[in-house]
């Protein structure tokens, strides 16, 4: 029943709170675990703050650590037994990020956590849990998580 189960990750400790969640969905349904690391697409103004071949250099060092990232993880998840595969991907936004790839996967779930954000910080930084529940093409399972939950 869920056996592509997409993990959104982004290197920091709240989002890894989504794991235990994945891994269990993952163990009853023996389904496969997708971690993904969404990167966000800059706008050619950015390139032309930093000069093409630095901005290159920039967005191949967050790439390349991204996968080292995941692929550190999978070696601790394949190491419990569970199939895991990575992937980092890029958007116009991590939310559109996320969405196309659960589109791409056929995922049955999207596992991700939200920072339970309110107010003027949710308006100012937005909501990829938001923006990814309005739009995804599969269930969505939200952990919610606070700073204080480190």
């Amino acid at each position: 029943m869920l056996q592509k189960i997409l993990v959104p990750l982004d290197g920091s400790k709240l989002a890894e709170k989504a794991l235990p969640y994945a891994e269990a969905l993952a163990e009853k349904f023996a389904g496969e675990l997708i971690l993904v690391w969404a990167l966000q697409a800059q706008p050619a103004m950015a390139m032309s703050d930093y000069g093409a071949a630095a901005y290159g250099q920039i967005v191949d060092q967050e790439e390349a650590e991204a996968n080292k990232y995941l692929h550190q993880l999978q070696d601790v998840l394949r190491g419990r037994n569970i199939r895991v595969r990575i992937a980092v991907i890029k958007g116009a936004s991590v939310a559109d990020a996320i969405v196309d790839i659960a589109r791409q996967e056929k995922a049955d779930v999207i596992v991700k956590t939200t920072h339970g954000r309110s107010g003027l910080s949710r308006w100012i930084y937005g909501s990829v849990a938001t923006k990814v529940l309005q739009h995804a093409p599969c269930p969505i399972f939200l952990v919610r998580v606070s700073g204080q939950d480190n």
